[in-house]
């Protein structure tokens, strides 16, 4: 019995772990194979920077057929905030509207995104989700997003929501940008190394 097992599943066992193997490899040789360099890293890095200090408002309000609201485009004129990563803002009092939330829970930016369409090619679709219109300003690097809705007519503000994408989930995290931004911050980002200049 056992013979007739080894000859009826013993080639397949063979092939899968073979299926295997050669996966495994191809994967890995696509990864080498596509591995950016560091000059390459720094020139995407720095391409990522100048859309972020190069909103283009008009753009993303023509692409997603509403108005942003006038505090999100004021937030792209501060390149000091716009520009720095790794941001822990938290909340300075509990939030009323939610009682099992922490005291004061923590919000994480992994960075801002630049306020154009090709930032909201990576980021949920929120029309899709049932949400409405809006712009996805920020993420925290696992794949969800803070995002901020849009409307027919300019606002001066809107809320701040978090856009889990696994599972897909929205929540309301302030009632505004500008109280959102008010918000104690901790910057976790290394501090960017000086270059030495020759004596």
């Amino acid at each position: 019995m056992q013979t007739l097992l080894v000859e009826a599943f013993g080639p397949l066992v063979v092939a899968f772990v073979v299926f295997v193997a050669v996966a495994g490899a191809r994967r890995l040789v696509h990864h080498f194979r596509n591995r950016l360099t560091p000059d390459q890293l720094q020139a995407a890095r720095d391409s990522f920077r100048n859309r972020l200090v190069h909103p283009n408002s008009s753009e993303v309000e023509q692409g997603i057929g509403a108005c942003l609201p006038q505090r999100l485009l004021d937030l792209y004129d501060d390149r000091k905030t716009i520009l720095t990563e790794q941001l822990e803002i938290r909340r300075p009092r509990a939030n009323p509207e939610n009682d099992a939330e922490p005291q004061n829970p923590a919000e994480w930016i992994e960075a801002f995104l630049p306020l154009d369409l090709e930032s909201q090619k990576y980021a949920l679709n929120l029309c899709d989700q049932g949400w409405g219109k809006g712009f996805c300003f920020a993420t925290d690097g696992e794949g969800n997003f803070y995002w901020i809705p849009a409307n027919d007519t300019r606002l001066g503000d809107a809320p701040v929501y978090f856009a889990h994408s696994d599972p897909v989930a929205n929540q309301q995290v302030a009632s505004t940008l500008d109280e959102f931004l008010s918000w104690p911050r901790i910057i976790h980002a290394p501090e960017p190394q000086q270059e030495e200049t020759p004596a």
